[in-house]
């Protein structure tokens, strides 16, 4: 007879098996609503595109949906009291009389999975974890809450959560879906509005939580937050790589997933700037030298303007030139006018220099103006001395420390050996290229070619709107009077006026115009919303202007913005994320013991501060369920002090210090003989990474340096030379807490120089 465990997985798998039927079935149906919705344009009128289109973005959106079962689409349990019984799941699914198969994990029914406890257990007298490989079930887990109300339930396993720990690392995060709990659900299911302050340690699965929230305000307010609303900012694309398949197996693909260095368009940042050229860079004094900046003359600006005008040779030399730029600068202040919308401020200021030195009262001023502002050789000078900016060129300036000193004295040379030798873009850099975006602004858009009216018809496939009256022949066989704004006629005459009765159409067009309380004074040729001939009415009071909208609706704005180790956000970082989240609600994430920038915020007030935000819900995740107590206790040497170390849930946990004579001997045997079954990583400072890099070359290997390591895990790490990671930067030694809370399962130290002393082990 087969044992409990087997008879018990026997029944899951009998559910499980009726869950992806029924998930086959609805995918089945997705894709035939798919195929009647491309069908259904070429069945009738043009409201059938309409149709379609709903019926095919219904369709892709459930395809997507049943599509989030790669972990196992079932997994778990709940038994109440009152003999009712749910399964969990990624997605929810009803059965074909519409009873529910399956609750969809962040649907308030399901609540209890995540937050019943033995203390308080909501109603649940068994929580069971069911452990799947694809569709089949493979193991369960259960958790008895309520042992009064057990009855007839068998308990299996050691409880959910150590059960779902124990697994191995893979190269890519696991969702936690599963092993959520009660302070981490209240995180993830906190209000929407406003900020959210998600603190904790390391292994407290803060990033884990910011991603199930994500999914869980989607699944709540999808009307508010789909459609690349809800964006989500990592540290770094190593991290965000890490962490891209998580949102997918929650059935969430449309959220921005970005690393810092990918928020500005068109550049995607990796590596990060030394620690001294970081704080300069990330601090808000660059705000002032960009501001300076963008008004001085570019490098390859002319340095002289010379012409001829009657007779007189007229010269502005370096010196006048620089005068002038420093007025433009002063009228576009005046005027709130960015750089980039300059230009014809600059051709003011420069036609009034030359006007100052041409010699002749009896020349006129206006006919100068008109005359040298549109010879080819003043338009070609202006467009080289006052040329569109773009953010990268303006950036690169500052390879030259004059244009900086006078706003950063000494530390300009510092920043302007960062620029040179052509090196890409730092991760410290975007912000100060999204700075530059919002300081030069957009050129005033050149207005579009107008086509010829007669050709409208040809070149368009419906009418184009008129801003006045026409009459006209043409569409209803007859006369008809169209009004500003409508592409049909306001009024036919039909065959009551004779098409060649021009007069008398113009006469009646005028007293339908009159009703509408405008006088008629005579009549021009023009053109209707179709391009036909036709004539436009003379009025005695022009018609109004109507004004655009002081705040036009866009669709640009996020609605939600979840930052990740938001602990390290410099001061200029801090205005990059702050521009994009101006009307979006907040989930910030992160650790103050983990903060390594050197302008890190010394507290989260500080960092709120900095976000232009002033309160936050704040909740704090006390225990650590990743990293094993004997290597949290290790790494809490490292900790800062006045922050309390976090409690770990885990027992246990592998450490290994060894002092080693020959370093890369060391380093090549621990790699190879780490388990091949397992995530590891080997990791050390940033500059000794190039040279280890054939010594851990190995398929089952990951070589991180120390500066791109945070928010990672990994079931064995490696750590080289702890005392080089600390004397690398200024936080190093906060750098060093961040890589020894990296391990989940065994953590090998390996050192020839002196550790640190908080690190020496204990004489035993």
């Amino acid at each position: 007879m087969p044992d409990v465990r087997t008879q018990e997985i026997a029944v899951e798998q009998q559910v499980v098996d009726r869950v992806y039927d029924r998930t086959e079935a609805m995918r089945a149906q997705a894709e035939q609503l798919a195929r009647e919705g491309h069908g259904r344009a070429a069945a009738g009128p043009a409201g059938g595109l309409v149709e379609r289109d709903a019926m095919v973005h219904h369709a892709a959106g459930k395809l997507r949906a049943l599509d989030a079962e790669a972990e196992g689409l079932v997994f778990g349990r709940l038994d109440f009291d009152d003999g009712e019984t749910y399964r969990i799941g990624r997605l929810g699914v009803r059965d074909e009389d519409r009873e529910p198969l399956l609750i969809d994990w962040r649907a308030p029914a399901a609540a209890a999975f995540y937050r019943a406890t033995p203390g308080e257990p909501l109603g649940v007298v068994r929580r069971r974890v069911i452990i799947s490989r694809g569709r089949e079930v493979v193991d369960l887990d259960d958790d008895l809450l309520t042992p009064d109300d057990a009855g007839n339930l068998r308990v299996l396993g050691e409880g959910s959560l150590l059960a779902a720990l124990q697994r191995a690392r893979g190269p890519q995060m696991r969702d936690i879906v599963t092993t959520i709990q009660r302070e981490q659900d209240e995180a993830i299911r906190a209000p929407a509005r406003g900020v959210t302050l998600i603190s904790g340690g390391p292994g407290t699965g803060k990033t884990q939580v910011a991603l199930h929230r994500a999914a869980y305000l989607l699944y709540t307010d999808r009307g508010r937050f789909a459609d690349g609303r809800v964006l989500v900012v990592g540290p770094s694309t190593v991290f965000t790589n890490y962490i891209s398949r998580v949102l997918p197996a929650l059935g969430e693909d449309s959220i921005q997933l970005r690393a810092l260095g990918e928020l500005v368009d068109g550049v995607s940042a990796v590596r990060r700037d030394p620690a001294p050229v970081a704080e300069i860079k990330g601090s808000t004094r660059m705000d002032a030298v960009l501001a300076e900046l963008i008004w001085q003359a570019p490098p390859s600006a002319p340095d002289q303007l010379k012409l001829v005008y009657a007779g007189q040779v007229l010269k502005i030399g370096h010196g006048e030139l620089s005068a002038v730029r420093e007025r433009v600068r002063a009228a576009a202040a005046a005027t709130g006018t960015l750089p980039n919308s300059a230009r014809p401020l600059a051709a003011k200021a420069l036609l009034e220099a030359l006007w100052a030195e041409v010699d002749g009262e009896h020349l006129d001023r206006d006919l100068f103006v008109d005359d040298v502002g549109d010879r080819p050789e003043f338009r070609s000078f202006l467009v080289a001395w006052w040329p569109r900016l773009s953010p990268p060129d303006v950036l690169a300036w500052l390879a030259d420390a004059a244009r900086t000193r006078g706003v950063l004295g000494d530390a300009a040379g510092i920043l302007a050996a960062s620029y040179r030798g052509g090196a890409d873009w730092s991760i410290d850099d975007v912000p100060l290229l999204d700075e530059l975006t919002e300081l030069l602004g957009e050129p005033p858009a050149a207005p579009a070619p107008r086509a010829e009216p007669a050709r409208l018809r040809e070149l368009t496939t419906g009418p184009q709107l008129v801003d006045t009256f026409v009459l006209s022949l043409g569409l209803h066989d007859g006369w008809s009077l169209y009004a500003p704004g409508l592409p049909t006629p306001m009024a036919v005459a039909g065959q009551s006026i004779d098409n060649d009765a021009i007069a008398a159409a113009q006469r009646w067009a005028a007293a339908i115009i009159l009703r509408e309380g405008h006088q008629v004074v005579s009549w021009i040729d023009g053109h209707d919303p179709y391009g036909e001939d036709g004539y436009v009415p003379v009025l005695a009071e022009p018609l109004p202007v109507a004004e655009p909208d002081d705040e036009p609706a866009t669709w640009d704005d996020y609605a939600h913005v979840i930052l990740d180790e938001a602990q390290d956000l410099s001061p200029m970082e801090c205005r990059m994320i702050a521009r994009r989240a101006a009307y979006a609600s907040m989930t910030i994430v992160g650790d103050l013991g983990q903060a390594t920038h050197p302008l890190a915020a010394a507290s989260w007030k500080e960092l709120l501060a900095r976000l232009d935000r002033r309160e936050a819900r704040m909740l704090d995740l006390r225990t650590g369920y990743r990293v094993p107590q004997t290597l949290a206790d290790y790494a809490a040497r490292m900790l800062a002090p006045g922050i309390a170390p976090t409690r770990s849930y885990r027992p246990g946990g592998e450490l290994s210090v060894r002092q080693v004579d020959d370093l890369a001997a060391a380093v090549r045997e621990a790699a190879r003989d780490a388990p091949h079954d397992r995530s590891v990583a080997v990791v050390a400072a940033d500059h000794l990474i190039e040279a280890l890099g054939p010594l851990a070359d190995a398929p089952h290997v990951t070589l991180v340096p120390a500066g791109l390591v945070k928010g990672l895990e990994y079931d064995h790490v490696i750590v080289v030379e702890p005392a080089a990671i600390v004397a690398a930067e200024p936080r190093g030694r906060q750098r060093l807490y961040v890589v020894l809370t990296r391990a989940v399962a065994r953590l090998d130290i390996l050192h020839r120089a002196p550790l640190p002393p908080a690190l020496v082990p204990e004489p035993e």
